[in-house]
């Protein structure tokens, strides 16, 4: 099937290296046969590496809607600003294209909702490309925990606190903006780490936060601006089964940066990425995991979103990073913003029914205030 790729920046990559893996290991999936950016060089230059690493130049663009009319695609991954999900999303299906989303789903709850109604409308497929729970590693650990490795799961911890030295995350002023990125931090890391816990261990039904703007201007030296999405959240929930969490995110540490996640259970520890420790002293590697838990599936976790989309095309089989799932990731993050803004504890179902919105309605304010 024929792939494009909408938006050509440092992510995009890290995509076509998973595609380039899928290829190596004799996989059927997509041919990227086309990529589009505003700016139109940078599409160029990408189209040059594409063709480095997966042997075929694509053709460029630099408008994406001249490109659905010219080529015809069977999918597209959508690597964009946040607040641009949503509209690009329902051209592709309204084009007759299935649609692979970089994470978050999109800037708010409220849009997530109406892209997965467009897909339905369009009756396209649309997923979301979550590394957080896909590729061996992930699919390995949480099939594991499923199996009950670490016994029944009552406390997640994670703590990812990183310096930007007062600059930008990955060189983007626009993820510091709610209007362009929904939210700080929050958003563009712990929606990643929202979706794995909730992978890991079902919904979760309340959260309480705290959070805060402490770096008022950041700069790299040519654009300075006053951010507006949260840098600093605190963060404790309650999973529907009972268990607790306690999250902290921040990009405003200075000196000295943490980060790990703890997941406890009545029989070990879980340490993503590291290894299993059981009670008894033993420790499993996450390579074990993997050959006993995930054996059959690619370890590189965008290669693996490129596996899920091509099934949920071809087989109509429901994928692990679902848009359904990425929202309901998304409804973490904006209970924890809610939860900041109005100073109660917020049920994840009223975010994701429209219950409460207080939080998203500054939001569609920063947007139309862009306009």
């Amino acid at each position: 099937m024929q792939l494009g790729f909408i938006g050509c920046g440092v992510i995009s990559t890290e995509h076509v290296e998973g595609l380039a893996e899928l290829k190596s290991s004799g996989l059927e999936t997509f041919e990227l046969s086309a990529v589009c950016d505003i700016q139109f060089e940078r599409a160029a230059n990408f189209a040059l590496e594409v063709e480095k690493r997966l042997g075929k130049r694509p053709a460029v663009y630099s408008d994406y809607r001249v490109m659905l009319e010219i080529e015809q695609l069977d999918a597209v991954s959508i690597l964009v600003n946040h607040d641009l999900h949503h509209s690009v999303a329902e051209d592709c299906f309204a084009a007759g294209v299935n649609v692979q989303m970089q994470k978050p789903l999109a800037i708010s709850p409220s849009f997530g909702q109406k892209m997965i109604s467009d897909a339905k409308k369009y009756n396209r497929v649309l997923t979301v490309s979550e590394p957080s729970v896909l590729g061996a590693a992930n699919v390995a650990m949480v099939n594991a925990v499923k199996d009950g490795i670490i016994g029944s799961v009552f406390l997640i911890m994670d703590y990812a606190t990183v310096s930007l030295n007062r600059g930008f995350f990955a060189g983007t002023p626009w993820r510091h903006m709610k209007g362009k990125a929904g939210a700080g931090w929050i958003n563009d890391h712990g929606v990643h780490r929202t979706h794995f816990f909730t992978e890991i261990n079902g919904a979760i039904d309340e959260v309480f936060a705290y959070t805060e703007i402490f770096e008022k201007e950041l700069s790299n030296g040519e654009l300075t601006i006053k951010p507006t999405g949260e840098d600093t959240a605190v963060t404790v929930f309650k999973f529907n089964n009972g268990g607790l969490g306690h999250w902290m995110c921040a990009t405003s540490a200075h000196g000295e940066r943490t980060g790990g996640v703890w997941i406890y259970g009545n029989k070990g520890c879980l340490r993503p990425g590291q290894h299993v420790t059981l009670d008894d002293g033993r420790r499993i590697l996450i390579p074990e995991l993997i050959e006993k838990y995930a054996s059959d599936i690619i370890k590189h976790p965008f290669g693996h979103s490129y596996v899920e989309l091509w099934d949920a095309i071809v087989k109509n089989k429901t994928p692990i990073s679902s848009a359904q799932r990425g929202l309901e990731a998304l409804g973490v993050v904006f209970a924890a913003l809610e939860s900041a803004t109005i100073g109660q504890p917020v049920k994840v179902n009223d975010i994701l029914n429209g219950k409460k919105h207080k939080y998203e309605d500054t939001v569609f304010d920063e947007m139309e205030s862009n306009k």
